[in-house]
């Protein structure tokens, strides 16, 4: 029979051992607690950062479909335009067409993001974002080879930033009105 001392000892270092296991899943619980709460942050950033890209997207093709096929659509190449403060970027009016149609790259360079070029949207549509979401709208010439037309269409690029400025959505949509030519 064991004595009554080596009884004590031997529970003692069962319950360290107990104490030991529950600390590590205690620890390893808040980690991985405070590891979702960011992934869900990143993701309730990305999404504001979408939302306020569509918000954009959406606010210059209304007002590029507000001038259509009534209005003043397709603009005279190489003029500088704008509707509703929004500057239409045009392509240049001797712009060699007979190779292939130029991709509107002007979006593609932050420089370019400036009031000169693209729309930055009221604070009053979006809210909770890092910045205000802009918009640009570029003048793409579509070349037809079956036709040998040039169609022209526009090129909209919208620019997000959510809740932390490193969560950025660009979305693009190209509109083309009509059946214009040059």
């Amino acid at each position: 029979m064991m004595s009554e001392a080596k009884q004590k000892g031997f529970v003692m270092v069962v319950s360290l051992i107990f104490l030991l296991i529950m600390t590590v899943l205690a620890v390893t619980s808040i980690q991985r607690s405070i590891l979702d709460e960011k992934v869900n942050g990143n993701l309730r950033s990305q999404n504001l950062a979408f939302q306020a890209a569509e918000t954009a997207l959406r606010y210059c093709q209304k007002n590029l479909e507000a001038t259509g096929p009534g209005g003043n659509l397709p603009l005279v190449p190489g003029t500088t335009h704008t509707i509703d403060g929004i500057k239409i970027n045009e392509y240049p009016a001797d712009m060699d067409l007979s190779v292939a149609s130029p991709a509107p790259m002007k979006w593609s360079d932050l420089r370019n993001w400036t009031s000169a070029n693209a729309k930055t949207l009221d604070v009053s549509l979006t809210s909770h974002v890092a910045a205000q979401p802009q918009c640009m709208i570029e003048e793409y010439p579509m070349k037809d080879l079956l036709k040998a037309k040039v169609y022209v269409a526009y090129v909209i690029t919208a620019r997000g930033v959510g809740g932390t400025a490193n969560a950025i959505v660009w979305l693009q949509q190209t509109v083309r009105v009509g059946n214009n030519t040059n």
